[in-house]
């Protein structure tokens, strides 16, 4: 490899070779964009560099024992470093490569040379400001001096923590620097092809300022502002910063700062065409890219501008892509958000439920039919997200969509009627007739039996044929699959399996939203004159509901702990072991043998459940049930009993309830015949609203008769060595399984481990509660008045204030809730539910009024706040804090 290498040498894809800095300026250079002169000193170069440190081993160790959590750890290893490496000169093949290039760029120009790391400007990571630059760089000692502090300062403080936290390593990532002719700009800033904040890739952001670029990359002065509709090439906002000094160049080498007059540091820096210049350059960059937006440092002088970097805008949440042609904006939701799993799922995850949901297909798939994804369940990031743009085009369906979004779920809502307020989307209008005939396609069975199931019938019996259908579907489902000679066969079959079974649930769909309906028809019942007194008595029939599989299996979680209770030397048996050592040593305590087979009893029901259950790559219970322990355990401190007792008591506040309901519904005239028709739809609406859980689990129970499948399809292509390991199952889809477990001729190494690595990446994006398909994700602010100062808003999801010791989980199968602790977290399943059993309260990050942590809260009558922002970082275990879930807000009490 060559030490240096000219910008006319280098290409996009020589990263590894001089950087990223220096290829993305490579490939400028040779599409013939503005970027000044200069040349690379290539990653070889560093090579000899590192080759001198005697004790490399021992400090790379030291390194890559770092986990990005301890800060003082990260700063010692990172300094002990940069001392090794600073007494180590620059290697003499290197100076002299370093000098002869420098002479063809031009030995009396200044210079700036910059940093450009393998593991930088990357489209997963950009890495921007880890590594130094020198500006102003003038003669043979001051070149060779700052290439070696470029060197040293791949192991800065912040670039080792920033590597040790995105889970880069060390060892592998090498520097390269890139020296450039410097051009003494009037005037420097950085561009942005799409709005950093908002998302739009169809406005573009400019930050600008007097002097060389280094001021405003800094921090250190307050910038212009510039703002383009790149659509119609038309400046929506243009904000004059208050910029205190410039930084410019000294005549003997480096910079200073030169404070500005008064009547220049509050002008603006750039003119109209100026503004709009610099947006048109950006658009040319971006094409040289594909379409991706890119983040621009850009200068002018003597009016010609000049680009100096430039990188993909990494924190850009990607946008679904639709497969629909008609023009004009689209909305899409988060699946995540709404099922309570914000993590990414791996592509046959993520496939399971595009073959499940029916909308987008031609008809309801059946056994018959070859499988189809939906056209309106869309992956992005490892996410999945709906795309609900047909019902909000049509205005009386939006109307209704957002009034029943705005019961179940705020935030969605006004995420949505954000979007759908923007001028762009009323541009076009949507097909009410179309749209009918579709919906009506799949709900329309569902609605016409709701009225039968209101009026008619004996809502308890209705209820338990959906108990039985829980059982009985993915029964049938595993027969069918098992039925299949070949794995391949069977693979095929889950497919189609998970394709049609939308059509075995739906049936018994009507009882639960006639469960819904009947709560509302109360609710509208009881603004009567007759109700003034008992209007609090309708959300109490939420309380202890029926059948409710989830609170089922809690109350069943706490009836093990109990039976550990009773047997001490149990829960010593479950400290710092595996799964499988933990069953030996329970078999040598006294009532281990009971405890397994009450356990087994457990899994018998519930073992397909797991948290993060929607994701079928997920580990089950059935395999390893250490979250159940974990939960069990934190549960010892707390009374026996106590979980039954709560939920008994739960019961008979909603039976008092309903009693006192029927009781003020005989007041006046028609009375009877009033108190008989509360009295059916509380019925009604507490049998059907107990089987709110009852879709999902059936769901799961499907997964668990598929998941096996996959799995054995795995450890076969991994013995076959038509995959790398096993676990690259997931990355991979159900035809391309299939297909492969046909023919063993083909290999599926390397798309495993591409998606593998794009699915690593999408780990560290935060996917928005909505988004639209020209990338804006609105910002919605909560300025409620009646709130205390310092306390984090939320929604209100259930009554109550509790004051407690707060326990930060972000994870439930390393981290144990004790009893009476108040659960925070970022979001909750059923999988996590157990945790609910020792709870006092529940705070989460997203959630709504019908999202499953609210409805479970409800049931346990828990206090509950759920759509706080960013409370796991707000808040801290330990600390004291109030949940008022009737105003909802949550007041941190002490510090740590």
């Amino acid at each position: 490899m060559l030490l240096t290498l000219f910008f006319s040498d280098v290409h996009a894809d020589d990263t590894s070779i001089v950087g990223g800095k220096g290829a993305n300026l490579g490939a400028l250079a040779r599409a013939g964009l503005p970027v000044p002169p200069g040349f690379c000193i290539t990653t070889r170069a560093f090579e000899l560099f590192i080759a001198e440190l005697r004790d490399s081993d021992a400090r790379f160790s030291e390194l890559e024992k770092l986990d990005g959590t301890d800060v003082d750890a990260a700063r010692r290893a990172a300094e002990a470093m940069r001392a090794s490496l600073d007494k180590l000169p620059v290697p003499a093949e290197v100076a002299a490569a370093v000098k002869e290039s420098w002479h063809r760029l031009g030995a009396d120009d200044p210079l700036a040379v910059r940093s450009s790391a393998t593991a930088e400007d990357l489209p997963g990571a950009s890495f921007a400001g880890q590594q130094d630059t020198y500006l102003n760089v003038r003669g043979e000692a001051a070149l060779l001096d700052a290439v070696r502090r470029c060197w040293i300062s791949l192991f800065t403080d912040r670039a080792v923590l920033y590597r040790a936290r995105s889970k880069f390593g060390h060892r592998g990532v090498k520097l390269a620097v890139v020296v450039q002719k410097l051009v003494d700009p009037d005037v420097s800033g950085i561009l942005f092809t799409a709005d950093p904040v908002s998302g739009n890739r169809h406005v573009a952001s400019i930050d600008a300022g007097f002097g060389l670029g280094e001021a405003l990359v800094s921090g250190l002065i307050e910038a212009d502002l510039y703002r383009v509709d790149r659509r119609h090439h038309r400046i929506l906002l243009a904000r004059a910063g208050d910029k205190k000094f410039a930084i410019r160049s000294v005549p003997g080498g480096g910079t200073r700062e030169e404070p500005l007059p008064e009547s220049q540091r509050r002008a603006r820096a750039l003119d109209d065409a100026q503004v709009l210049g610099l947006v048109e350059l950006g658009e040319r960059v971006e094409r040289l890219y594909d379409g991706l937006p890119q983040d621009i440092e850009w200068l002018i002088a003597a009016g010609k501008s000049f680009i100096v970097q430039a990188r993909p805008i990494t924190s850009l949440f990607p946008i679904p892509q639709s497969p629909a042609k008609d023009p004009g904006l689209r909305v899409f939701l988060s699946f995540g958000h709404i099922q309570m799993m914000l993590d990414p799922m791996p592509r046959l995850a993520i496939e399971v439920w595009r073959l499940f949901i029916p909308a987008g297909k031609d008809h309801l798939p059946t056994l018959r039919d070859p499988p189809r994804l939906s056209a309106f369940l869309l992956a992005a990031a490892s996410r999945v997200f709906i795309d609900v743009t047909p019902i909000l085009r049509v205005r009386r369906t939006r109307s209704g969509f957002l009034n029943v979004l705005s019961h179940v779920y705020t935030e969605l809502a006004r995420a949505v009627g954000a979007l759908t307020a923007r001028p762009e989307f009323a541009e076009t209008r949507g097909h009410a007739l179309g749209l009918v005939r579709a919906v009506l396609a799949i709900v329309g069975p569902i609605v016409r039996k709701v009225p039968v199931v209101l009026l008619t019938g004996d809502p308890a019996v209705r209820a338990r044929r959906f108990d039985a259908a829980v059982e009985q579907i993915p029964a049938a489902v595993a027969n069918r699959i098992h039925s299949r000679g070949s794995l391949s066969e069977r693979i095929r079959q889950c497919a189609i399996e998970m394709n049609s079974a939308f059509g075995s649930i739906r049936p018994f769909l009507a009882v639960l939203a006639s469960g819904l309906i009947a709560h509302r028809l109360i609710a509208r019942e009881t603004r009567g004159e007759w109700a003034q007194d008992v209007r609090g008595e309708v959300d109490k029939l939420l309380r202890g509901l029926p059948g409710n599989v989830t609170t089922e299996m809690d109350l069943a979680v706490g009836d093990l702990t109990d039976l550990m209770r009773t047997y001490p030397g149990l829960a010593a048996a479950l400290d710092g072991r595996s799964w499988s050592d933990v069953r030996r040593a329970l078999l040598d305590v006294d009532g281990g043998k009971e405890f397994l087979a009450a356990l087994d009893r457990f899994l018998d029901g519930y073992g397909d459940r797991t948290a993060g259950e929607v994701d079928i790559s997920r580990t089950r219970w059935r395999e390893d049930p250490s979250l159940l322990l974990r939960v069990i355990a934190g549960g010892l401190s707390g009374e026996p009993g106590a979980h039954r007792r709560q939920h008994q008591a739960q019961v008979e506040i909603a039976k008092n309830a309903e009693s006192r309901l029927v009781a003020a519904a005989r007041r006046g005239p028609l009375g009877m015949m009033r108190a008989r028709w509360i009295a059916r739809l509380c019925r009604v609406a507490r049998n059907g609203l107990g089987l709110r859980e009852h879709p999902k689990f059936t769901i799961v129970r499907l997964m668990g008769a598929v998941r096996p499948e996959i799995i054995a399809a795995g450890e076969q292509l991994a013995a076959r060595g038509q995959l790398h390991t096993s676990t690259d199952v997931w990355h991979l889809g159900f035809d391309e399984l299939s297909n492969a477990l046909a023919d063993p001729t083909i290999k599926l190494e390397s798309v495993a481990t591409t998606r593998a690595e794009e699915f690593r990446r999408d780990r560290s994006k935060r996917p928005p509660i909505a988004i639209s398909s020209d990338g804006e994700i609105p910002s919605l602010s909560d300025d409620r008045e009646g709130i205390p100062a310092n306390a984090l808003p939320g929604t209100a999801a259930s009554a109550g204030v509790a004051e407690g010791v707060a326990r930060v989980i972000t994870d439930p199968q390393r981290e144990v809730l004790q009893a009476g602790e108040i659960l925070v977290a970022p979001f909750t399943d059923p999988g996590w539910t157990p945790l609910f059993v020792h709870a006092a309260a529940v705070v989460t990050e997203v959630g709504g009024l019908m999202t499953h942590g609210a409805v479970v809260a409800r049931e346990y009558g828990i206090p509950a706040v759920v759509s706080v922002a960013s409370a796991t970082e707000r808040i801290h275990t330990g600390q004291r804090i109030r949940v008022d879930g009737t105003r909802g807000f949550v007041e941190i009490l002490s510090v740590r």
